[in-house]
């Protein structure tokens, strides 16, 4: 103190040493009190006329007293230090810890510190669990798979997106990567990010659910301070299988448009052409190209408003205006579009349905439909064939339409991509009849606008069959009726 003093200030006594010399005061006040009771013992004796054998009960009663008071504060100390050493355990195994008990001593406030320090420890457990369940929650609502490797290449977090994506269990953890996923050119990827911090590619995964995966590897680095770089990778994978199906259909698709336009507009061309130089030399070969030229261009139409009606269908442009449909007689009328094509190659058409069934539907848009496949059933069927238009009730209020002919069938092998735009069996053949590729994808469509589902059923030399089911009742839903009217 008299060195502090001579410095002009004075340094503050930490915990430890208020507590020792607390700990040292009590001790003396026991012992102080002890020994006035042996000194007032030995002065009062003679007073009192006790013998020298009374003075020396006098003093052993005083040193007994400041024995049982020493004894007394040891152990209320030596308890209080029980009571911090079972603080700090609970604190080293994160258990909860309640306030300490206050006596007013030094001792309280160390008790203090380690409450506040319990409090502090509790508070940011909370906000850790908290941020890890959000963190686990924003994982799993991922459509993106997220793979997570240590620097040694390991997998230390997977989540279900990429599970599904890779059909995979939750073992994988721990594994290394190339165990875990086999896969060349992933690893080549993973490699790639080691070394440039980041990569992308595109994977191709086959077996039971083949899929086209993108991946983004990044390289978890420390930002300025490389200390912090743990030598991890995150890898991010997205499914492009969609968005590359589709880039091929469109692909397909502008390349069937340019070819199927440019058939017709060659045969134009090169109609006018000849036609220039036949119509002074030979008028009758003038007029067999102007037929040509006239068969073209009405092919060439046809497929631009076919084209044209598949896009209004699939953008949802075109207004359906549905009404209740007498199957009976909606089935003649189309039927009797084809009766002269059919009369000329010994055909049967023939309906069969009950008078009163009918349907709920556009007329224009079943027409449409209808017309397309029994055209289909009239140009490639055999001669003196039979084709059915039927219609019966089915499940669930709707009414099961088919189209049947007992011509050449289709190998089941072309099912699956019957209603696919542009496709056709007998590609060649289908030119020569004049078909644009468009009805079946246009049948399809149509179909399911109007709430119903289409599908088909062949085999070779067994003729072929397409079933339709359509709505019998209006199944609109009512219009929202303004509560504030």
């Amino acid at each position: 103190m008299a060195a502090a003093t001579d410095k002009g200030t004075s340094t503050p006594a930490t915990p430890r040493a208020r507590t020792r010399a607390s700990l040292r005061t009590q001790i003396a006040i026991a012992c102080g009190a002890g020994a006035a009771l042996v000194g007032a013992g030995a002065t009062l004796a003679p007073r009192l006329g006790l013998a020298e054998g009374g003075t020396l009960g006098v003093v052993a009663v005083g040193v007994g007293v400041a024995a049982l008071v020493g004894a007394g504060l040891g152990r209320r100390i030596v308890m209080r230090i029980e009571a911090l050493e079972r603080a700090a355990t609970k604190l080293r195994n994160s258990e909860n810890l309640h306030e300490l008990r206050s006596d007013g001593d030094e001792l309280d406030e160390l008790g203090a510190e380690l409450s506040e320090l319990a409090r502090n420890l509790e508070s940011t457990e909370s906000e850790l669990r908290s941020e890890q369940a959000l963190s686990t929650r924003i994982l799993s609502g991922m459509q993106e798979g997220v793979l997570l490797l240590d620097e040694d290449r390991r997998v230390v977090l997977m989540n279900p997106a990429l599970r599904e994506m890779l059909l995979f269990r939750a073992d994988v953890v721990g594994k290394p990567v190339i165990e875990a996923l086999r896969h060349a050119e992933l690893v080549q990827i993973i490699d790639s990010a080691k070394e440039a911090s980041a990569s992308t590619g595109e994977i191709e995964l086959s077996g039971m659910k083949p899929r086209r995966l993108l991946v983004r590897a990044l390289r978890l680095a420390g930002g300025a301070d490389k200390a912090q770089d743990t030598g991890g990778l995150l890898c991010v994978f997205v499914d492009v299988t969609e968005v590359r199906r589709l880039e091929s259909l469109r692909r397909d698709f502008v390349a069937n448009v340019s070819h199927e336009l440019r058939t017709p507009v060659t045969g134009v061309l090169s109609g006018a052409e000849t036609l220039r130089l036949a119509m002074k030399k030979d008028p009758d070969a003038a007029m067999r190209f102007v037929d040509i030229i006239e068969r073209n261009a009405d092919r060439l139409r046809r497929l631009i408003e076919d084209l044209l009606d598949l896009s209004r269908i699939e953008s949802r442009e075109l207004r359906l205006t549905r009404e209740r449909l007498r199957f009976r007689a909606f089935a003649d009328h189309v039927f009797s579009l084809f009766r002269d094509r059919a009369d000329k190659r010994g055909m049967q058409l023939v309906v069969d349905c009950d008078g009163d069934l009918s349907l709920f539907v556009d007329r224009r848009a079943l027409e449409q439909v209808i017309a397309n496949l029994v055209d289909n059933a009239v140009k490639y069927a055999r001669d003196k064939a039979t084709i059915t238009l039927s219609a019966h009730p089915a499940e669930a209020g709707m009414v099961e339409v088919t189209v049947a002919d007992d011509g050449p069938g289709i190998d089941p092998v072309h099912l699956p991509r019957l209603f696919e735009r542009f496709y056709r069996v007998d590609p060649g053949r289908a030119r020569d009849q004049g078909g644009t590729g468009l009805g079946l994808a246009i049948a399809k469509h149509l179909t399911e606008a109007l709430g119903g589902a289409i599908k088909v059923e062949s085999a070779i030399g067994k003729g072929t069959r397409f079933a339709m089911t359509y709505p019998a009742t209006d199944t609109t839903p009512p219009p929202k009726r303004d509560l504030d009217a």
